[in-house]
């Protein structure tokens, strides 16, 4: 019965902190940016870009009209070049990407 106990209580933490954000929505679409498009693009403000003749993200998504960036983002934002992947992004993260950009 002790070890049921213990087990309920480990649970029971274990449980409340995967509820509670372990980083903020504008800290996670900062994460989603570079992991998907950090290869080539900066994606802060004031930031070269990895590769030399990618436009900085930061400034190109800003200048968006916010139903336009989060159409272009559900969709898979158009690229110039071939070499350049189609990146969809779910509800979740447009508004994470959007909370990251509105909050810097």
């Amino acid at each position: 019965m002790r070890n049921s106990v213990d087990l309920l209580a480990v649970l029971s933490v274990l449980i409340a902190g995967a509820a509670s954000p372990a980083v903020s929505a504008e800290h996670s679409g900062k994460v989603l940016l570079e992991e998907r498009c950090g290869r080539c693009h900066a994606v802060s403000a004031g930031v070269k870009s990895p590769l030399g003749n990618a436009p900085n993200l930061w400034d190109i998504l800003r200048s968006y009209p916010p139903d336009q960036l989060e159409f272009e983002l559900a969709e898979g934002m158009g690229s110039k070049h071939r070499e350049m992947p189609q990146i969809q992004f779910t509800s979740e993260e447009i508004a994470s990407v959007q909370n990251y950009l509105a909050g810097e």
